[in-house]
């Protein structure tokens, strides 16, 4: 039985004449007799870092369906399902869900909090963490953790929103090129799920976290309760005015690229790609007709997410992870309440912006303040990012002139992805000739003969790093490649 988002995913693979299951593809994959490398999902995953479900990385490989029940067996697959997200019709007020909202989540921590007496909170300069905090009961005790690149804007917004809220606050400086490091153990512990650029809790940032009996966040509220994964939604580029909805439904979904229009894959594997996430998309408008690509990214969540790794290493670092957006009841909230209140946080501020008291007229990372929406909210919002960006921009000459770095402001920390000319250098022989045999396979000729001279080809610094990752993983597994 899995869970009903897929945040607890269950791989499997039929080997022969017995049934493997695992935690992650990698886990299922070193188990098998010969395990194979999917060219398809592997072109998937450079793009998106992501592979579309039920597919992974490797050949025959497969992801079980949350909310149901599978019973997999050497001859067959048969899926009994408990749960799926189907979209419903309402006319229940923005406040009615905004109170739903609040309960739920409540609810969610009150359970995975019980009995529980040391805990840390992952908090940011962003307001979905407020809001978690902002629900604990008064007098309990929790520290507020923050991660920087250094002592910036980020830390400062955090620090202001700990003390309207009355907690105290530990800031951790990130480590130089933190995202650069463990590569390989990052790789191997995510095991092939999504990209590893997401691990935000890893190392030295880990340690702080193991001696709490509970890690609580904010994690994915963005993309359940807010317009982060809406692709029916216009966004005014100069922030004059709020986000609306342009339709009913979106054609494309949001953070899913095509792969037919990328000049450096292959155009027959770019073709098949693509059909894949058709299909995905099908399937959800089983239960989804109008909504089917606002969902494309959020079902199943475990696999479809980039920032699953983010939650896997998490829990890596305290097991007892209270995530209340990602809870049962909260997804199920999410899925039934109407599209229109995600758009503008219109939900999300009626349930959480008073309770979060001082904190709530505080601004945001984003700089929106979570008390204010519509046209009033958006002006403030312009102000605060257009006086940001002329301190930043000062600052940043300043910098230059001196000859120093000019400084991160915001959450993430630069050099997330490795430089390209450290990728070969990261392999051993054996694995760039892997790597070189895939890339033949996947990438356009002229591409795949670029690809390991840094100053050559069009991909990105960050689709070279996927392609690190890939390199890992059809190591570790002894993966070989179809037969052309």
């Amino acid at each position: 039985m899995t869970d009903h988002t897929g945040s607890v995913p269950l791989y499997y693979a039929q080997d022969r004449d017995q049934v493997i299951t695992g935690k992650t593809p990698l886990e299922v994959a070193v188990k098998m007799a010969s395990p194979g490398l999917d060219p398809v999902s592997a072109a998937d995953f450079l793009l998106n870092g992501t592979v579309c479900y039920p597919y992974t990385l490797f050949k025959d490989v497969y992801l079980a369906p949350p909310g149901a029940v599978t019973d997999v067996t050497p001859n067959g697959i048969h899926s009994e399902f408990y749960y799926q997200p189907e979209e419903q019709c309402s006319n229940q007020s923005t406040a009615y869900w905004g109170a739903q909202l609040r309960e739920k989540v409540q609810q969610a921590l009150q359970k995975g909090l019980e009995g529980k007496k040391q805990v840390k909170a992952l908090f940011s300069g962003g307001e979905d963490s407020r809001a978690v905090v902002s629900l604990l009961p008064e007098g309990s005790e929790c520290e507020l953790v923050t991660f920087a690149d250094e002592l910036n804007r980020e830390v400062r917004l955090a620090e202001r929103a700990a003390r309207a809220l009355g907690r105290p606050l530990v800031f951790i400086q990130r480590p130089y090129k933190f995202y650069q490091r463990d590569i390989q153990s990052r790789v191997y512990a995510i095991g092939g799920i999504s990209e590893i650029r997401q691990t935000h809790v890893w190392g030295r940032l880990a340690q702080p976290l193991k001696d709490a009996d509970a890690v609580i966040g904010g994690y994915v509220a963005d993309s359940l309760f807010k317009s982060e994964k809406m692709g029916n939604v216009k966004r005014s580029r100069k922030r004059l005015t709020p986000e609306t909805m342009e339709s009913s439904s979106a054609e494309q979904p949001l953070g899913i690229e095509k792969a037919i229009r990328q000049s450096w894959i292959n155009q027959s594997v770019a073709a098949a790609v693509d059909e894949r996430h058709l299909a995905h998309h099908e399937r959800i408008r089983e239960f989804r007709p109008v909504t089917a690509a606002n969902w494309h990214r959020l079902w199943p969540w475990g696999s479809q997410a980039r920032s699953y790794a983010h939650y896997m290493a998490c829990h890596l670092a305290c097991p007892a992870v209270v995530e209340p957006f990602i809870s049962p009841q909260v997804y199920r909230l999410a899925a039934s309440m109407p599209e229109q209140l995600r758009v503008d946080r219109k939900a999300f501020r009626a349930a959480f912006a008073p309770a979060m008291g001082k904190a709530g007229w505080l601004p945001t990372t984003s700089g929106h303040i979570p008390r204010l929406g519509g046209y009033i909210g958006h002006w403030v919002e312009l102000g605060t990012v257009t006086s940001r960006y002329g301190r930043d921009l000062a600052a940043n000459v300043t910098a230059q002139i001196r000859g120093r770095i000019p400084r991160s402001q915001g959450p993430w920390g630069a050099n997330r992805d490795l430089p390209p000319q450290e990728i070969a250098e990261r392999l051993t022989a054996s694995q760039r000739d892997q790597m070189r045999e895939l890339l033949d396979v996947i990438l356009t000729p002229a591409e795949a003969k670029a690809f390991f001279k840094p100053d050559h080809g069009v991909t990105s610094a960050r689709v070279r790093t996927r392609a690190l990752q890939i390199a890992y993983l059809m190591d570790w597994a002894g993966a070989t490649l179809p037969a052309r």
